[in-house]
């Protein structure tokens, strides 16, 4: 078995828990590696499992990296949520022989592939595990034109849209007004950010629906994918999103439901 360890190298305390576990897995007889020790990424995706250390940011950007690898994640939380995270910093000794005998199961998480179109370039492609975001470069309005599956839905003005995952659908668009889905549901979510228009309203559709955003007036704007990556988008700039065919697998321990998580982590602070 080989295992892998991926962590917020600024932080001190991801650093020190990564020298641990790579101590402790090497004499239950694993191959391990880490990222602060495989800078030149050398067998970087040889791994049977990535223990992930860190807050929700660290697993999204692990996600994005290993999801189409198939390679399952285990998150250790060290930030302040966690809703992505199965242990607590102090609960991994405990968990440990469970995980390298494989006495665990996979919790599947839908991603967002999002494409970006702009004239005379082939069209760039992403994954996301939370959201991608079209947002206004500046404090002005932008104006979006949105399409489900070559069907147009109307006109967005104001700040910009959020398109979330179910794993996204707490984050982002919750804050901008949008609901909450729960991860196995198969949809995603379009959420106005300050919208001119007062009919504008959170809208949730299929994962397999394409939706169509472009941008209209002369004015540039910003996708962000997972709140991490940023590209710029310029007039007449096409982004699509749809459910992708690639998933995220989630190591799982524990049995709790979709409504136990949100009530730990969402209306008790994640206490």
């Amino acid at each position: 078995m080989i295992v892998g360890i991926v962590l917020n190298s600024q932080k001190q305390r991801s650093v020190l828990l990564a020298r641990e576990l790579l101590d402790k897995l090497k004499q239950l007889d694993i191959q391990v590696w880490t990222e602060y020790e495989n800078h030149e990424h050398r067998n970087r995706h040889q791994a049977d499992l990535v223990i992930v250390l860190g807050g929700d940011g660290t697993i999204l950007r692990a996600a994005r990296e290993y999801s189409p690898r198939g390679i399952p994640l285990l998150g250790v939380n060290l930030g302040k949520i966690g809703f992505l995270a199965e242990l607590q910093s102090g609960e991994v000794d405990a968990y440990l022989r469970r995980l390298v005998s494989g006495d665990f199961h996979i919790e599947e998480r839908l991603m967002l592939q999002v494409k970006v179109k702009k004239k005379a370039q082939p069209a760039a492609s992403y994954l996301a595990l939370n959201d991608a975001v079209i947002r206004s470069e500046a404090v002005r309005i932008v104006e979006l034109s949105i399409n489900i599956d070559n069907q147009p839905l109307g006109k967005c003005r104001g700040d910009g849209i959020i398109c979330a995952t179910p794993t996204g659908s707490t984050g982002y668009s919750l804050a901008a007004g949008g609901p909450v889905l729960l991860p196995d549901v198969s949809s995603l979510v379009i959420t106005p950010i300050c919208s001119y228009n007062l009919a504008n309203r959170p809208l949730v559709v299929d994962a397999g629906q394409r939706i169509s955003v472009s941008l209209d007036n002369y004015r540039t704007a910003v996708l962000a994918i997972d709140g991490q990556l940023e590209v710029p988008l310029m007039p007449g700039d096409l982004v699509e999103y749809t459910g992708a065919a690639v998933k995220t697998r989630l190591v799982r321990f524990k049995t709790k439901t979709g409504w136990q998580v949100l009530g730990t982590r969402l209306y008790q602070g994640g206490e």
